[in-house]
């Protein structure tokens, strides 16, 4: 009977191992493409309503670009420049997919511009963000700032510098990420996300597919070279997400993932700012 009972006790062992395996090896390898993919920052979607805020609410250009990377969930560095159009002056955001802290046109990506025209301001999102365009009050002291700036690289009147892109702006928002503050932004991030912007749920899937082909290629290179399994991007802890379920293991995914809501719990590896 107590042998009996051993080889009972032996297959139970064994199998809760089996078992554990795969969640084991699931925390320590990082997530799937798939799961990568789906996340928010993967698509380059920014929670566009705190963009414009941090616009408004701005007291500087340097307030502005450091506000717009704190909300940012993705990997890359958000860098801004000004232009002035023949009929407009406008602000662009882009994430920088090439990682050389320069807007380039072709290899990085446009999130968002404000343009102001008449005195009046209009925002409009691009790829991922393409379903938000909304217009607000006129006034504001950054375009005036931004154009009378000594003129920058290709004539723009404003542009993120790389030694400031690369230095203060970067270690600011690493800074942000491991703060309360972040997990409350993720949170607002979250249920902006889940509202689809106040938008109808055809115009904000649908922007959801127009990727730019620097994005589209970004994630592609991001298969190949497995460099997503290491990502922060899309990283919401049990802490980000009023969806989510608590679990018993620290570096479990109850609750499983969901794309585009807000609800997934760990997408990217497990950090200790991710635990409260």
């Amino acid at each position: 009977m107590t042998t009996k009972m051993r080889r009972v006790g032996t297959r139970t062992v064994a199998g809760a191992m089996i078992a554990a395996g795969p969640v084991i090896a699931a925390c320590s390898s990082g997530p799937t493409y798939d799961e990568w993919a789906a996340t928010d920052g993967a698509a380059g979607r920014i929670n566009m309503d705190e963009v414009q805020k941090a616009f408004r609410d701005a007291d500087s250009v340097t307030q502005f670009e450091r506000r717009v990377n704190e909300i940012y969930e993705g990997d890359g560095i958000i860098l801004v420049r000004a232009k002035q159009e023949p009929d407009a002056l406008v602000i662009e955001g882009w994430e920088d997919l090439s990682g050389n802290f320069e807007i380039d046109d072709a290899t990085d990506d446009k999130l968002f511009d404000i343009v102001e025209r008449n005195e009046q301001h209009e925002m409009r999102g691009y790829g991922s963000n393409s379903y938000y365009n909304r217009g607000f009050g006129g006034g504001n002291f950054l375009f005036t700032y931004m154009l009378l700036s000594s003129i920058g690289p290709r004539g723009y009147g404003y542009s993120t510098s790389p030694t400031y892109a690369r230095g203060g702006l970067s270690n600011s928002r690493k800074t942000y990420r491991s703060s309360n503050g972040y997990r409350s932004q993720v949170s607002r991030n979250s249920k902006y996300y889940s509202s689809k912007g106040g938008y109808a749920s055809s115009a904000y899937n649908s922007a959801g597919s127009r990727q730019s082909t620097a994005r589209q290629s970004y994630k592609s290179k991001q298969q190949t070279s497995g460099a997503f399994k290491s990502s922060g991007t899309g990283v919401r802890s049990r802490w980000g997400s009023s969806s989510t379920r608590r679990s018993g293991s620290r570096g479990g995914r109850s609750g499983g993932f969901r794309g585009f809501g807000g609800s997934q719990t760990i997408v990217g590896p497990t950090r200790p700012e991710d635990w409260s």
